[in-house]
């Protein structure tokens, strides 16, 4: 990886670190780099669990990736492959990185990264707060302010379940990987009616590849992708039909209102067309036998359309929430991605939301976006402590470190989308 110098989407000088090559090892096999060595997976490519996202890092040095995303770093898991071949970089690294990976070092030694089931369940258990507050408003009471009021606790109770499925498939509740699942399960499909398993494969990959295009294999951030608009001109080649020039014309009018009127429609379709587990459709059934349930209680279609109306519209604000933290950065091609510097593209590529400490449940942790891209593992009340000592460490090395209030990260997005849909007019494409 390497440096790239860069602000509020404006791109300075670059300074690439070349991957290190498995010169002189067998060409015919893939093998990725882990913390100086050249580990076999050709045989494991296949049989991975994350997906086909190691196969964007063969003959590569992977391991800040690595030790980003596996569950204790991945410690329990490289000692089971043999290495085949060592390297070394062939420049110097870059010191922000090296005080980074200290960073994570520290945080290791001193538990950070040691998953909280206590503290999970305390908010879980706010969760069924909220869903009691449902049942109740819309079984107990009559009049139309109480459905609409139960359709506010809905939308929260959604919106924290989605926020819980983040946080537990990225490892900070369990470390096991069965218990992962069906925490998962309980939090996504059930209470949320979306996949886990559809929702965990594509972060992954906007994880260890954000704001990346290929065009080669016509590969985009999953996360950082929509048919309806392009936030970024490098994408601009990935849309071809003339309903899409439409909708690009009038993104940055469109985008509130489509993330909230269509942002959970989205998701759930998305996540139900990929999904074919039995275990994810079991559960699906019974989140929609509950909702109808729960619709049957209302006296009129009325009551129902308004209940799961301001449901759905409020649990909109949190696809608002998924995007403006990336949204109005620059986005770079996979192969300049992989000569750059992974903490300080992390950082980079990320805006943090500034807020009360006491606001910190709403958004769930996607305030500390810079935190959490950087210590994906680390558990969500961790986040102020780290990110304290992000900071620093940005103010030692002159990084940039992007972080905003929560309207203005909104403006940024909806004057990035303006931006880009002028270039795309000029676009000969």
């Amino acid at each position: 990886m390497g440096i790239v110098e860069q602000y509020n989407g404006t791109t300075g000088a670059e300074r690439r670190f070349p991957q290190p090559s498995p010169n002189g090892l067998a060409t015919n096999r893939k093998l990725v780099g882990v913390e100086g060595k050249w580990y076999d997976v050709t045989s494991f490519v296949h049989r991975h669990p994350g997906g086909e996202i190691i196969n964007y890092f063969i003959n590569k040095d992977a391991t800040d990736v690595f030790r980003s995303v596996h569950p204790k770093g991945g410690e329990h898991l490289i000692k089971y492959l043999k290495a085949v071949g060592s390297y070394t970089n062939s420049v110097t690294e870059d010191p922000f990185n090296r005080d980074m990976r200290e960073l994570y070092n520290r945080l290791q030694k001193e538990g950070y990264f040691k998953p909280d089931l206590r503290w999970y369940a305390k908010k879980y258990a706010v969760c069924l707060v909220l869903l009691s507050l449902v049942i109740t408003f819309v079984a107990g009471f009559q009049s139309s302010w109480a459905h609409g009021l139960a359709g506010v606790f809905l939308a929260l109770f959604w919106q924290q379940n989605g926020m819980l499925m983040h946080d537990i498939l990225h490892h900070q509740a369990f470390d096991n990987q069965r218990l992962t699942y069906l925490a998962g399960l309980v939090v996504a499909p059930l209470s949320f009616g979306m996949s886990a398993n559809w929702w965990r494969d594509e972060h992954w990959v906007h994880h260890v590849l954000l704001n990346s295009v290929s065009y080669e294999d016509n590969f985009v951030d999953p996360q950082m992708w929509e048919p309806v608009w392009a936030q970024n001109t490098k994408l601009f080649p990935l849309f071809q039909t003339h309903i899409q020039a439409l909708l690009i014309k009038i993104q940055h009018i469109i985008f509130i209102p489509v993330c909230m009127i269509a942002g959970r429609f989205g998701i759930i379709i998305d996540s139900m067309k990929r999904e074919t587990d039995l275990g994810t459709w079991a559960a699906f059934c019974v989140h929609w036998i509950a909702m109808a349930l729960l619709l049957s209680l209302l006296p009129n279609w009325e009551e129902r359309c308004l209940f799961y109306g301001v449901a759905m519209l409020g649990e909109g604000v949190l696809h608002i929430q998924l995007l403006i933290s990336h949204y109005s950065k620059d986005m770079y091609q996979k192969e300049e991605m992989h000569d750059m510097e992974f903490y300080r593209y992390q950082v980079m590529q990320n805006i943090n939301i500034t807020n009360p400490w006491w606001m910190d449940w709403f958004h769930g942790g996607l305030n500390f976006h810079i935190e959490h891209h950087c210590f994906p593992r680390v558990p969500r009340h961790c986040m102020r402590q780290v990110g304290s000592m992000i900071q620093e460490l940005c103010r030692k090395h002159d990084v940039p470190y992007d972080t905003t209030g929560f309207f203005n990260a909104v403006w940024r997005t909806l004057v990035g989308l303006h931006q880009a849909q002028k270039l795309f007019k000029l676009d000969p494409r």
